[in-house]
Formats: structure tokens, sequence, C-alpha cells
């Protein structure tokens, strides 16, 4: 156990579960719907979707033992610069009421410093509400040797789900994966994925390990195809088992119209907005992938995941890209609510953040 002033900095065990789930699910994080992030029943079910290894590090206060902090290091191998490589993701950092301004995140980095190999790339992903945690990335409280570069804005929306009638797309053929079609659908993603920067390198094992993608079968693989060959991927994934996002409260214009819009919601086909204190009946769009950014074949699959996340009881799909990527422009019309982030790269290496080229971000929020 390494020891810090008045505060014990160490890797989790399984002890300490308990009370990072009560911590993850106190901390309500702003946005036109404030939400905290639940890990029901065991936080530690998450982990393995963020990466291998994932390395959660806790600080507790030493005079009485309450968990003060934590945050998660993990890495997983993804395309950067369109060559497969070990990538590290920092999040869910969280300080407790009353241990805010004791430099907590500051004085833990250098525990994710010592754990990371020479010249290992993080990235990282604040809301754009949320300007206690962009202070840290942009402020004198940058932990030392940290080097970091803003890379795109994230758009996420939480797109309402609605009774349509399904129109099929003109030359395309969408149906869900099965486990004999699962080699072809990944090595679609291993052709394609590289043209995105931090696009995971995903093997048929994350797939079928039951563990890397938790929670998503076969079928909740929509695979468009054309012609017989594969033109795009998306999937729709519930999380719901080990993951809920609960609604805290509405901001004014949501607290404002939400009478009036649940009074409409079975007139427009969509589920009622969800009560404060309940989870969100929710799916996320995930690995997103389109041949030649085919804005017809994103429009299919998302048509189709909103459709089979419907049919699975969820009352919305999320689904976040680069605030610059052409297949955002795909997502036209329909409800939803939107958020905005902003996604930063972050290393104790320099020259591990400058050589970045432009290539568009692409990360999977669902894992976040």
């Amino acid at each position: 156990m390494s020891k810090d002033a008045d505060f014990d900095f160490r890797w989790a065990a399984p002890g300490d579960e308990p009370g990072i789930r009560a911590l993850v699910g106190s901390v309500a994080m702003p946005g036109a719907v404030s939400v905290r992030f639940a890990r029901e029943p065991d936080y530690f079910l998450g982990t393995s979707i963020m990466g291998d290894p994932c390395d959660v590090l806790v600080a507790r206060h030493r005079p009485d033992g309450h968990l003060a902090a934590m945050g998660c290091r993990a890495e997983h191998l993804a395309f950067v610069n369109g060559r497969e490589r070990w990538l590290g993701y920092i999040g869910q950092i969280r300080v407790a009421d009353g241990y805010r301004g004791a430099w907590l995140v500051q004085r833990g980095a250098r525990y994710f410093e010592e754990a990371s190999a020479p010249g290992l790339l993080y990235y990282g992903v604040i809301a754009s509400d949320n300007p206690r945690a962009r202070e840290l990335l942009t402020g004198r409280r940058l932990p030392g040797g940290v080097h970091v570069r803003r890379l795109s804005g994230i758009t996420t929306y939480a797109i309402l789900l609605r009774r349509r009638d399904s129109r099929p797309a003109r030359g395309l053929d969408i149906h869900g994966a099965s486990a004999e079609s699962l080699p072809e659908v990944v090595e679609f993603l291993q052709q394609h994925g590289p043209s995105r920067q931090f696009f995971p390198a995903y093997a048929l094992d994350d797939f079928t390990g039951g563990a890397r993608m938790r929670g998503l079968a076969p079928e909740d693989i929509m695979v468009a195809r054309r012609a017989r060959r594969v033109v795009g991927v998306m999937a729709a994934w519930d999380q719901a088992a080990y993951k809920q996002d609960i609604v805290e409260e509405y901001g004014p214009a949501l607290r404002r119209l939400r009478p009036i819009y649940d009074a409409a919601a079975r007139f427009l086909g969509v589920s009622p907005l969800t009560p404060p204190g309940q989870a969100v009946p929710l799916a996320f769009a995930a690995c997103i992938c389109i041949a030649d950014d085919d804005a017809n074949v994103m429009q299919a699959l998302l048509a189709a995941c909103e459709g089979h996340a419907r049919e699975g009881g969820k009352a919305f799909l999320m689904l976040g890209l680069a605030a610059h990527d052409p297949l955002l422009r795909a997502v036209r019309g329909g409800l939803r609510v939107t958020y905005h982030s902003d996604l930063y790269a972050a290393s104790w290496s320099r020259q591990a953040v400058e050589q970045l080229d432009e290539r568009v971000p692409y990360i999977e929020i669902a894992t976040l």
C-alpha cells in the first residue's frame, strides 16, 4: 500500500467493490438530463468492456478509512494512425463530497504513470458541462509530466425510439449477425476500422468470450450487405445487466416541457420521459463501421438498430461520433437529446501525442 499525506492510494481489491459502486453511483453528471451512472449489481462486471487490463485506483482517507476518490486505467488494442497497437483509456474519475480540492487526481496520476508502458498513449472524454474536469486538463491542475491534446468534439444523440414502418433500403440487405457470420463481420471491421483514429482492433474472441463485449449477442449486430458483400456494421448493445443511467433531474427546458411531452408520447409513438430516480431504458449504437462513409448504409443500419432496440423494450438508442465525422450528417430528423463532450489524447510521452495524424477519431461511447 502506498501512502500520500492523509490518503492511502492503492489498486482496488474485491473488498473495495461496494464502496466503489456507491461512489460511482453518487456523483451526477450535468447536462440537459443530469444522470448518475449506477453499476449494479457489481462494479467490476463492467470493467472488462473498458479493456484488459483494467485497473481501478482508489484513495482512502487514512483517519476514517472513507473512500475519497477513484479512477480507472484500461488498455485495449486499437488502430492508432492506421496501425494496431495498445491504447490506454483513463476515465470514471470520481471524488467524493468533502474531499474535492485535495489534489487527489494529481496525486493519483503518478500511479497511472508507474503502471503504464513507456510511451503508452491514453484517451479520455470530458463532458462540455463539466468545467472542473476540463480545468484539470487545460489549466494549472494538469498532473506533472502529462502532455495533452484535444482531438475533437464528440456529439452524442439520445435518440427517442418511435414506432415506425420499416422501409427496405434500396439495394441493401440488412440482417442480424450469427455465430457463423461473425468471422466475416470481424474481417470487415479489421479492414475498414483503421480509417478511424482509435477504432478498436476487434478480434473474434471479443465477440465470443463474454467479457469484452459483455451482453452483446451476434443477433444484436446489424450487418448491411450489397450484392452479398458486407458494406456496413452497427450493433445495438444492451448493457442494463451491469450498467444503468439513472435520471437525477431534468434541465429547466425539459422540466417545463416534460408534462406536455409525456401527455403526447403515446400519439408520437415514443415512451414517456423516464421519471427522476429511475434507470433510462437504453441501448448503445456500437461497432459503427461503414465502407466509404456511405450515408445510405449508415441510415439503413441506424434504422435497423433503432427497431432492434425498441423490440428489446428500449426507449433510447445512444449514438456518439466525432463532431466532424461525416457519418454524423446521416443522422437526420427524429426526436433526440444532444450531448456535447471533448476527446483528448494524453501521455507521459510528448512524441506519442504529437505524432497522431488527422484522421477522424472513433471511440465506443458504450465503454466509457
